[in-house]
């Protein structure tokens, strides 16, 4: 059985899969995108502009006439060409499995001439639907057609958007510019050695210096994280601030719960932030319940980009002690309960770092709030930066839309490594940038070392080709590659990177696309040699548990005949 935090993941890969071929189509064609289409959906949209409808050019547009609305069918009629087309495309999926261009040329042909129909979207509905493609699901991962259609919908338009389709919105940095300008910013400067000048120059490049004097310890176990977070809850005196991608509906999600409203009966200032999506996913109750007992609930999501994603996962109390990482609240991360023990990795922080957390904590939660209807402004001087221990640290995130600092910041420390990179990632689809400049590590005769999930762990050949995938030339220039073993209950949920014994990195970071375009995530960096040690430790006996991959087939990497087409439509999505 596949657990239900995969689903959502599967959700996302499987409708690309499907929906990656209607993208072929319109890349192959004039999109042009004149009028205003308020309230209509994106494949509404699509049909309009004549997408799907192979033999419309820029210099040759159909006439309203010939519209696919303008040509009524009986419904009946309609039904039979609807399941006519249904049997040609699954025959095609089936059949030509193994031959991926066979499939994306019948495919296209198909959609453009369904579209020419005017039969456009319920012959996707009723091809998703179809019991013979069960089996290109994984497990207890198929999604209601609706569903696909939606996310298809959301994933299409930031597309559209992001390659300069739709007037009026700019298109985005393409992969090519910003990675040669980011290797530009990054691959010249100091040494992680050279602590001083090394910390400057990533200050700068993030956007936030490094401060002395913080407390900075990580907390590698469910058990360390989640005590740690009961304790500083039950000894808040003003304000509990909480962001999480998920908040499940479990043990840990209802003693979560309960803290937090004790705190507010306690008259605190208590808040939660949480991804939209996910809380539709993952509530049966706990959130009302909050809700109810007064906590302010903020549900992120701009209206204007519903493509966005929250992964930010931090907890700030009394503006004095943060605890972030990569843990939701759920029972697979604090290993309350139930068998799934995922290994995930938090840090606790205390000191003047704590102004960038309030810092992030009200820009996020002020942005949106009064859009929801969420009155109370979050200042963000209310903090506690009191020195409290050793550590050169500074506190980054990435706002969708903006520059990624986080990957930056990591770009520069890759370049300023001299003897060791460890990298521990739960979801690793390598950006250019960083595949070069680990490979240009290894030139210079840096250890590379990078623990992610395999397929045991994934649980989905999709997802597994497209994370394997990024492995291969790493491989073959001597990285030392490492795959999580144990099967889904055991998955690697970690996002931390550590180079030469010094300088480490923890947070909400995927390596992966999406999280660098379009998805909020934040991170500690920091310069301690007591707490990197300790993540080397962790990471040392990580891998010692982990398979490790001497040759580019012990990746295992599944067939998958539209990996190519997928990274060629929808890189900024995976």
């Amino acid at each position: 059985m596949v657990h239900k935090t995969h689903i959502y993941d599967f959700k996302i890969f499987n409708a690309i899969f499907f929906f990656c071929f209607a993208m072929f189509l319109a890349c192959f064609t004039d999109l042009t995108y004149g009028q205003q289409f308020a309230g209509e959906s994106l494949l509404g949209r699509l049909r309009v502009s004549g997408a799907f409808d192979l033999s419309m050019t820029a210099a040759k547009a159909a006439p309203e006439a010939s519209s696919p609305e303008l040509l009524p069918r009986p419904q009946e009629a309609k039904d039979q060409l609807v399941i006519a087309f249904r049997e040609r495309i699954v025959k095609q999926i089936t059949s030509n499995w193994n031959h991926p261009s066979k499939i994306d040329d019948a495919i296209v042909k198909e959609l453009g001439l369904a579209y020419k129909e005017g039969i456009l979207e319920p012959v996707i509905v009723s091809v998703l639907s179809d019991p013979r493609l069960e089996r290109f699901f994984p497990e207890g991962a198929k999604m209601k057609p609706e569903e696909a259609a939606r996310i298809f919908s959301m994933y299409v338009g930031a597309e559209l958007e992001s390659n300069g389709h739709v007037p009026g919105v700019a298109p985005i940095e393409a992969w090519d510019a910003m990675t040669a300008r980011h290797l530009a910013l990054t691959r010249n400067g100091s040494p992680v050695s050279s602590e001083a000048a090394f910390l400057s120059e990533v200050g700068a490049l993030q956007g936030t210096p490094f401060s002395s004097g913080n407390r900075v310890e990580p907390l590698s176990t469910g058990q360390a994280s989640f005590s740690k977070r009961a304790e500083l809850i039950k000894g808040a005196r003003k304000s509990v601030y909480l962001t999480t991608w998920a908040f499940y509906d479990d043990e840990t999600g209802h003693q979560t719960a309960d803290l937090l409203i004790a705190k507010k009966k306690e008259g605190l200032d208590v808040r939660l932030m949480i991804d939209k999506d996910t809380a539709g996913l993952y509530d049966k109750g706990v959130l009302a319940k909050i809700a109810k007992a007064g906590v302010q609930v903020l549900r992120y999501q701009p209206a204007a980009k519903n493509y966005y994603e929250f992964h930010s996962k931090i907890l700030i109390v009394d503006g004095k002690y943060a605890i972030l990482g990569g843990m939701n609240i759920g029972n697979e991360y604090s290993h309350l309960a139930g068998d799934q023990k995922w290994r995930d990795t938090d840090v606790f922080v205390q000191g003047p770092a704590l102004k960038e957390a309030m810092k992030f904590f009200a820009s996020a939660w002020n942005a949106q709030a009064a859009e929801d209807g969420l009155s109370s402004f979050v200042p963000a001087s209310s903090y506690d930066g009191s020195p409290a221990g050793s550590a050169q640290a500074s506190i980054v995130w990435n706002t969708p839309g903006q520059e990624p600092y986080i990957l930056l910041s990591m770009l520069r420390a890759v370049y300023g490594a001299r003897e060791r990179i460890n990298i521990e990632n739960a979801i690793i689809v390598m950006p250019p940038a960083m595949k070069i400049a680990l490979l240009d590590a290894r030139a210079r005769g840096v250890e590379v070392n990078i623990l992610s999930n395999s397929l045991e762990t994934i649980g989905d050949k999709m997802m597994s080709a497209m994370i394997l995938g990024s492995f291969p030339e790493l491989v073959k220039a001597g990285a030392n590659i490492y795959l999580k073993e144990g099967g889904l209950p055991n998955r690697l949920h970690s996002k931390f990177f550590t180079v030469d014994g010094s300088y480490g990195t923890i947070g909400s970071f995927n390596l992966q696309p999406r999280s660098i375009r379009y998805v909020m995530e934040i991170t500690l960096n920091f310069s301690d040699r007591q707490a990197v040690s300790e993540l080397d430790a962790a990471f040392k006996k990580d891998i010692a548990a982990a398979k490790k991959a001497n040759k580019v087939k012990d990746l295992g990497i599944p067939f998958m005949p539209i990996k190519g087409l997928i990274h060629k439509l929808m890189f900024n999505q995976l």
